[in-house]
């Protein structure tokens, strides 16, 4: 039998022995198998993200200053090679790192680094594209019919309607009418080249002009007119129509809307199209 002081003795001299000599200073880590912080490794490591994440943003800058400058201008409009050249250059990264970036550091780059490296490059690609395509430095949207499309009565300011509402009950052939919709661009939609046909199976009328230019007798008319124009930056066209011009029942009519503007770096154009017939 052996008593509770030997044995805590015994236990005391099994710890020493597993724990070293007396006052030995331990390895961090050591029981969780980490290794020892080394600060001069650590700054070479810092020291290549830096590198790298500089490198890919300049790449992402150039490139897309690059599409914007000298893809862009050669085409008539977009194109899936405005995006999917860009993406493609991804596989160009990690020989791109090799070739600039001393061996001393890019020896240390990895998959992890490639894949960072890839996502930064996207999105950096897509906002500084995204600054050059857009006003002021640029402008690729086209203008927009702003709102509805109306007929109105020029005789009766309190009368108009919508042209997809149409029906034979509003006595068309019988109103003095004109065409008023808006025009809305996100940088000046008063320069639009504005361009309506109107046609039946025998007739035809034609306007072309530009978007300030035609806006009539729309100041006639905006109290009672609702939903052409819904912000102040839209233009009011209004053309009266020509006398021998007559909406009938039974015949088809076709309304043709075209918007012209010159854009950066190409040309803007947008259409609508609208087909009816009044059923009696």
């Amino acid at each position: 039998m052996v008593d509770l002081s030997t044995a805590m003795a015994a236990a005391a001299a099994k710890e020493k022995r597993r724990g070293g000599r007396e006052g030995e200073k331990k390895r961090p880590g050591g029981k969780v198998g980490t290794e020892p912080f080394d600060p001069a490794d650590h700054v070479i490591k810092e020291r290549a993200d830096t590198y790298s994440m500089w490198l890919v943003i300049v790449y992402a800058v150039t490139i897309a200053t690059v599409m914007r400058y000298a893809i862009m201008p050669s085409l008539s409009g977009p194109a899936s090679v405005l995006w999917s050249l860009p993406l493609l250059l991804i596989v160009t990264i990690p020989p791109l790192h090799r070739v600039i970036i001393s061996k001393t550091y890019s020896d240390r780059y990895t998959f992890g680094n490639w894949f960072r490296a890839s996502f930064l490059y996207t999105f950096t690609w897509l906002a500084v594209c995204f600054i050059l395509v857009n006003p002021p430095l640029a402008d690729i949207s086209p203008p927009e019919i702003a709102s509805k499309t109306k007929l109105v009565d020029l005789d009766d300011p309190d009368w108009n309607r919508p042209i997809d509402d149409l029906v034979v009950e509003d006595n068309l052939s019988e109103r003095s009418l004109a065409l008023a919709f808006g025009v809305r661009d996100n940088v000046d939609a008063s320069d639009v080249t504005v361009q309506v046909t109107i046609s039946t199976m025998g007739d035809s009328w034609n306007w072309t002009g530009a978007s300030e230019a035609l806006r009539g007798d729309w100041d006639n008319y905006s109290d009672n007119v609702s939903g052409i124009v819904t912000k102040s930056t839209d233009v009011p066209v209004m053309i009266a129509l020509p006398s021998d011009f007559v909406i009938s029942s039974g015949v088809t009519y076709t309304i043709e809307i075209e918007l012209h503007q010159s854009g950066d770096p190409w040309e803007l154009e947008e259409d609508r199209t609208w087909r009816f017939t009044l059923t009696p």
